[in-house]
């Protein structure tokens, strides 16, 4: 049985999230901050760029076939649209800034709203450099499992199809429809924007991703359906003054909250207990066939999405496709009411965490019908 972690980072004393409605308390390991181009990293993140936190090895069941995709698994590539013109910390040659160095050859991220990539050993503008990223266009024919039975819903607001697979709890007694896929719902924003009502960030700011099975990523507040500043504040606090409805029937109900959030009309943004339910497979029977990162005997089809960052000096960028996935869930611990929960799934396992910086990043949405 794979064993959904809470390994915080330097911490041993870390405890399990195997069963959410007999726990008898409230825990969970942040997520490393993520270091800006030229500043020392976290001293807990591995040298690719992963989540601090990782699940230990007497309590995962990881596959090996959950690796990073080779080459062969790319259909093709396309530039992705240069971003408007305007001062960037990239170098100008004709304005005579000093240039930023960067180490890592064809990386993107924004500085001051323009898209910038490293390129011959400096930061320059998208529009200025002949080496324009490229976005690795994968072939989603292996998204979904054929021997899997799907069904369909519909999104009422945008016309927009989902596959669904059904799952039965019978430590419950319930059976859970999931999306068998992302939700990719609102109007594409770019990365170095703030998120409004009904938008979404597509990875690397290429609309294909979004509109290819990968779906959009949200910050928290706009994955819950709640005012902007319930980002930085508790909801609790009057600036926020939001709630999450908790159920009945569960010793630990607030791991069970059916919250819609941007999710369709009945249905709710997946919960901890039922991810949980799910950490009892293994993630390469989760993961998609998609870059390798499982073989989905599931169906669920979950892939390596990667997400959206901002650092402190406002720069944005998009990490880890291929490597990692997260998903929000509607919870905010009980000890730090400040931080909100996700769900992280890698090769290694999956683990529960927390995260403060609410705003900073944005993931992907898995929605769960009402039961």
């Amino acid at each position: 049985m794979m064993t959904l972690g809470l390994v915080a980072c330097g911490d041993d004393d870390s405890s399990s999230f195997v069963e959410p409605e007999k726990e008898s308390s409230d825990s969970g390991a942040t997520l490393s901050g993520d270091s800006h181009e030229g500043s020392s990293p976290s001293s807990c993140s591995s040298k690719d760029d992963k989540s601090s936190s990782s699940v230990s090895s007497s309590t995962t069941n990881s596959s090996s076939s959950a690796k990073s995709s080779s080459s062969t698994d790319s259909k093709s590539s396309s530039s992705v649209t240069s971003s408007s013109s305007g001062t960037s910390a990239g170098t100008n040659s004709s304005s005579g800034e000093e240039k930023r160095p960067c180490s890592e050859e064809g990386k993107t991220q924004r500085a001051n709203g323009v898209k910038v990539i490293c390129h011959d050993g400096y930061w320059v503008p998208v529009s200025s450099s002949s080496a324009a990223p490229t976005s690795s266009y994968f072939d989603m024919s292996k998204q979904f499992n054929e021997k899997v039975s799907y069904g369909e819903f519909t999104d009422p607001r945008d016309g927009h199809k989902y596959r669904t697979v059904s799952k039965y709890d019978d430590v419950f007694e319930k059976t859970y429809v999931f999306f068998a896929e992302n939700l990719n719902y609102g109007k594409m924003v770019s990365g170095g924007t703030v998120q409004g009502d009904s938008t979404k960030y597509c990875y690397d700011d290429d609309p294909w991703y979004c509109e290819n099975g990968w779906g959009g990523l949200y910050t928290w507040s706009n994955a819950m359906n709640f005012p902007a500043v319930c980002d930085s504040v508790s909801m609790s606090a009057e600036a926020c003054s939001q709630k999450f409805v908790y159920p009945s029937g569960y010793t630990q109900p607030q791991y069970y909250v059916q919250h819609q959030g941007i999710c369709p009309e009945g249905w709710h943004v997946a919960s901890e207990g039922e991810w949980a339910y799910l950490q009892h497979s293994s993630v390469s029977y989760l993961g998609s066939k998609v870059a390798g990162f499982g073989n989905n005997g599931s169906g669920l089809s979950i892939l390596p999405t990667g997400y959206w960052l901002r650092y402190e000096n406002g720069t944005t960028t998009f990490k880890l496709i291929k490597k990692q996935t997260f998903f929000w869930s509607p919870e905010q611990s009980s000890d730090y009411p400040e931080k909100a929960h996700l769900v992280s799934i890698e090769s290694q396992g999956m683990n529960r965490l927390y995260e403060e910086a609410k705003s900073k990043r944005a993931f992907p949405v898995r929605c769960v019908k009402n039961y």
